[in-house]
């Protein structure tokens, strides 16, 4: 590490996955992350926190709530708790293998108008891509949750994420806000993510009401009309999609729902301008 060590901090929210995170704190440990500003806060599980885990990590600082209160509101906590510069976000099942955090934070320092960096993620089986393959840093649409670099101070003016999401899109919706606020997301290739994308504690028909539920509600919150109108009825394609599919009736559940919130979100709009709106959707996605 080239950096000072309040500089940077890792953010984890963990829930019934001790064993996955045992494999995320070891991987950090072994990139030389060990003596970073670490939180984990345990979102509710069943079981409290391993004491062998505890010993294996001193350097971490957990904590619990005994209620889980959802990944969106857990990680503006963990932005509210750490008192790094800058705020490496992870999952409990995702971790760096290839490229130096440092680096990213560097390029972040200057370029002062990007809020964010997406970070390169890769799947659990994928190969590691060779560093001069991966290239320079990029402006994108958005980034993803399991592995990006934010500005932590920045973030909570911005307004961190927005807690009624509850899980998933929160990060669609940071990036549009921050975009109105005049900055920008890139991607930094540089840093490669494994995320290992645990089957432990996920469920499949929770994912896919809340899905759908928050891609609808972002387009009509951001889009500009007719666009977040189209966005609502493309939404409904999802049901054709192998991955949500098997849960057609939490599809159409988390769908109704974004159209009831709509009517009480109505004070939430930020509409851009179509002008803004072409340009974001000409940025490419990140990988993931």
């Amino acid at each position: 590490m080239s950096l000072r060590l309040d500089s940077l901090g890792i953010g984890i929210t963990t829930r019934d996955r001790w064993d996955d995170l045992s494999i995320t704190l070891s991987e950090l440990r072994t990139k030389g992350y060990e003596d970073l500003e670490t939180v984990v806060i345990d979102d509710g599980s069943k079981q409290p926190l391993p004491k062998t885990l505890r010993a294996a990590f001193p350097k971490v600082r957990f904590e619990r709530v005994d209620r889980s209160l959802g990944l969106v509101v857990q990680r503006n906590r963990l932005a509210q708790m750490l008192s790094s510069t800058y705020y490496f976000s992870l999952d409990d099942d995702s971790f760096p293998v290839a490229g130096d955090i440092s680096d990213a934070v560097i390029w972040l320092e200057n370029h002062p108008t990007v809020a964010a960096l997406a970070l390169h993620i890769l799947p659990r089986d994928e190969a590691i891509p060779c560093a001069e393959t991966l290239g320079e840093p990029f402006p994108v649409q958005y980034f993803i949750g399991c592995g990006h670099l934010l500005r932590r101070k920045r973030f909570l003016e911005l307004g961190g994420y927005l807690d009624r999401l509850h899980y998933y899109a929160e990060e669609i919706d940071f990036c549009l806000n921050a975009l109105l606020q005049g900055f920008s997301i890139y991607a930094y290739p540089g840093v490669v993510i494994r995320h290992n994308r645990t089957p432990v504690a996920r469920n499949s028909a929770k994912a896919s009401r809340y899905y759908i539920r928050n891609q609808v509600l972002v387009g009509l919150l951001y889009f500009p009309f007719p666009f977040s109108i189209l966005r609502a009825a493309n939404c409904l394609l999802l049901i054709k999609e192998p991955e949500w599919n098997p849960h057609p009736g939490s599809l159409m559940l988390g769908w109704l729902e974004a159209l009831v919130c709509t009517i009480s979100w109505l004070k939430l709009r930020r509409r851009m301008s179509l002008a803004q709106f072409r340009a974001w959707k000409a940025l490419p996605k990140p990988r993931h």
